[in-house]
């Protein structure tokens, strides 16, 4: 898909931006918007106008589109405001700009209309993409809110958040409500990560593996459905269980199949999986050469893993790659939050590799990955520590001895 710099008349509220900070949306997302909320002017006219934009995003012609949305969103239709959110936050017509996406849906959100709650949804998804201190509190919030004015899709993240303690304390109990209402709603994806929690038994669970099979087998049928139907998402999820032998015997051949679907439909995720994949084998030139312009195109859509994947590839000089052409894509990673990339970079400005040797830097990014949880940033923290410490030592007994002066 084509998109351009936004040439359109700007939107009203985008010198408001600043003002949106999080403490702003604390505040929205608690009260604001059930006390402020508006009602939704019913108008044939503009009904009729949405209508035309919706048919031109689906026959490609997005920015005709977002010119028609944009002139509804800046007279205040919140319907408008909805789907030209969306295509700020996608690049559809218009240059991708997560901030833009959040102000239009932050003002969507305060009308009582029909995609209340798949805005409220949208605002979750962004603040959980955000680095603040107290986003992963607020997108939980909005989650709730979504779920409040029926939109069930809430029940997915949820579930993630009480099952992992994002944004709040860990409540099992509440997670497994949120991943069995989301199986009913039909969330193949949610319900096959709780088929995984029952059968692994998780987080000090007796293992249940007949109740993980009753869910797995009815998520994988949804999952079927929904990727003959052109679900990405849900292609992607198959490549995996078949890749790793999920609930069944792995199928090497079967997970590239779902993979290709899912990255033919544009699902940044599977065409970073189905490059691994590939490379893993005993790939020939032929396919290490479309492996790698799978991850380019998903590094493209600035997948984190797909980023560091191509940093190491560098790094190691594979296929012909500069090592020197690695700092791009790790920088570019670590900027996506991936803790691999923050290690790997992390290690350079440690030994001073390919950049200016920087160990108060190299720290910094070690701690960062280090508190995503992630193993190989925790272990290069801990030997820089070790070294300091080391060193510190060596000082010490360095110093020279300081004898007492002599007083006149």
């Amino acid at each position: 898909m084509k998109t351009r710099k936004s040439t359109l008349r700007p939107w009203k509220y985008l010198l408001l931006g600043a003002v949106f900070s999080a403490a702003g949306a604390v505040a929205l997302s608690a009260d604001g918007p059930a006390k402020t909320a508006k009602s939704e002017r019913i108008d044939p006219t503009i009904e009729e106008m949405i209508k035309q934009a919706r048919g031109l995003q689906k026959v490609g012609r997005w920015e005709a589109a977002a010119d028609i949305l944009t002139q509804l969103a800046n007279d205040g239709h919140p319907v408008a405001l909805y789907h030209l959110g969306r295509a700020y936050k996608n690049g559809w017509g218009v240059e991708a700009d997560l901030d833009q996406a959040r102000l239009i849906f932050m003002e969507a959100v305060r009308y009582s209309f029909a995609y209340r709650g798949e805005t409220a949804y949208e605002l979750g998804r962004l603040f959980q993409r955000s680095s603040g201190e107290k986003c992963a509190g607020i997108a939980l919030q909005w989650f709730q809110k979504a779920l409040a004015w029926d939109y069930p899709k809430a029940h997915v993240q949820l579930a993630k958040h009480y099952e992992r303690g994002i944004g709040t304390e860990r409540d099992l109990t509440a997670a497994f409500h949120h991943y069995e209402r989301a199986a009913i709603a039909g969330y193949p994806s949610s319900t096959i990560n709780y088929a995984r929690i029952l059968l692994t038994g998780r987080y000090g669970l007796a293992p249940n593996p007949d109740e993980a099979r009753f869910w797995a087998e009815r998520a994988i049928a949804g999952l079927e459905k929904k990727a003959r139907d052109g679900s990405a998402s849900a292609a992607k999820t198959l490549g995996r269980i078949h890749r790793d032998g999920e609930f069944m015997a792995a199928d090497s051949a079967l997970a590239r199949d779902w993979f290709l679907r899912s990255a033919d439909l544009g699902d940044a995720g599977a065409m970073h999986d189905l490059a691994r994949m590939v490379l893993a084998g005993s790939p020939d030139e032929a396919e290490v050469e479309d492996a790698l312009n799978w991850l380019r195109l998903a590094a493209k859509a600035d997948h984190g893993g797909a980023l560091t994947a191509l940093g190491r590839i560098h790094l190691k000089g594979e296929y012909g790659l500069e090592p020197k052409d690695a700092i791009d894509f790790l920088k570019r990673g670590v900027e996506t939050g991936h803790p691999g990339s923050m290690e790997e970079l992390g290690r350079l400005y440690a030994e001073g590799k390919l950049v200016k040797q920087d160990r108060t830097r190299a720290i910094e990014l070690a701690r960062k990955g280090a508190d995503r949880g992630h193993q190989g940033s925790a272990s290069l923290l801990k030997d820089l520590q070790q070294q300091d410490e080391a060193n510190l030592t060596i000082i010490e007994r360095e110093k020279p001895l300081q004898t007492p002066s002599k007083e006149g």
